[in-house]
């Protein structure tokens, strides 16, 4: 096969990943943003099981391919020995402040996108951009000083998978830890019998985890084929996001990847999702208000997503699937930026805190016209 045809046959694979997710996603209403909402004020539950289960599904596969000799997790950026705890905890609170204010995560503007919403249209753009500028546009300072200097350095060879960063080389080690981060996740989410009843629920958190250990299983053989290999990976949909637009712009120019065709996948999938269900809607903006809180939040969840080293899927799913030490610290952070987005929202202080924002700024532009 040539190299054309084998990165063709990547970004296709990317792609079928990415249909799988956005259709199950679709299906029954995955959300990271409303399981940490149910989790705060809600009783049922039943997303933040959904979520929890693919989380457990996801480091069960990953796991096993990695002892197993499937794959190479060691080879992936994500367990380098340079761990970004600044851009980790204060990225992943940027993103989940944004991801309060638009509503939903990076994947899940996506899947809204694929149904019609045009809302999560200006926001996905808003959100590539944003990203780019801060991986290496005006922005790149903010991820110099958060990212680079505010980290610490493991001994030369060493991983931040938490197992080999506690224990060292050992298997039965990283296979024990495995086992108890299931446990803890999945095991927890199908402890309810009302839950496991809900057969289309379980059945999207498990195809949702399997999806993210066919991601590193993918990129660990296939792309290392290539001309120019690929880092073991999984899907992510900050940067992604932000290639994919400019894949689009210079197609010519440049091959799409593996992440960029699971962007557009998700769109498809979610779109066959939404006719199957006869949902396909199109959906604007209410007012200028509710304009300024989604561009806003996708801002911020540009920024935050490249600082972070990734979302809730590439660090709270692909990241957490390597038991990643970062990805922990990253998804944590993103959790308790949510709640304190959602808390701002209940209580109804974000739009006084912003039309304060907007009055101050207005009065120091007259202020300084008159100087002027």
């Amino acid at each position: 096969m040539g190299e054309d045809s084998l990165q063709l046959y990547i970004t296709l694979l990317g792609f079928a990943g990415g249909v799988v997710l956005g259709f199950a996603a679709r299906s029954v209403h995955f959300c990271t943003l409303g399981a940490i909402e149910e989790a705060r004020y809600g009783a049922e539950r039943m997303r933040l099981r959904t979520w929890l289960l693919a989380i457990g599904t996801a480091i069960a596969l990953t796991q096993f391919l990695d002892l197993a000799g499937y794959i190479e997790l060691q080879r992936s950026w994500r367990l380098s020995g340079h761990i970004a705890f600044g851009g980790a905890i204060i990225g992943g609170l940027l993103f989940g402040l944004g991801m309060a204010l638009v509503g939903t995560c990076a994947f899940g503007m996506l899947v809204r996108l694929g149904s019609g919403d045009m809302r999560a249209l200006l926001s996905t753009l808003v959100l590539g951009i944003v990203g780019f500028m801060t991986m290496s546009g005006i922005l790149a300072p903010l991820r110099l000083i958060t990212v680079e200097q505010m980290a610490v350095e493991l001994p030369p060879l060493s991983s931040q998978m938490l197992p080999r960063l506690l224990f060292g080389d050992d298997a039965a080690m990283q296979a024990l830890i495995a086992a108890v981060a299931v446990a803890a996740s999945a095991g927890w989410a199908l402890s309810r019998e009302r839950y496991r009843q809900k057969v289309a629920q379980v059945a999207a958190g498990i195809v949702i985890g399997m999806v993210i250990a066919f991601g590193w299983f993918i990129t660990s053989t296939l792309g290392q084929e290539t001309l120019y290999p690929q880092q073991p990976d999984s899907y992510a949909f900050v940067r992604p996001i932000g290639q994919s637009i400019l894949w689009l712009m210079i197609a010519s120019g440049a091959s799409a990847k593996f992440l960029v065709g699971g962007v557009f996948g998700v769109v498809a999938g979610a779109f066959l999702a939404a006719w199957r269900q006869r949902q396909i809607v199109w959906e604007a903006f209410d007012d200028a208000a509710e304009m300024r809180r989604h561009l806003l939040g996708a801002s911020l969840m540009g920024i935050g997503g490249v600082l972070a080293g990734g979302c809730t899927v590439g660090q709270g799913m692909t990241g957490l699937a390597a038991l990643s030490l970062t990805a922990l610290l990253a998804t944590a952070s993103i959790v308790i930026g949510a709640l304190i987005g959602l808390h701002l929202l209940m209580d109804g202080r974000l739009p006084d805190a912003w039309r304060r924002a907007c009055t101050w700024l207005r009065l120091n532009q007259r202020n300084n016209a008159g100087h002027d």
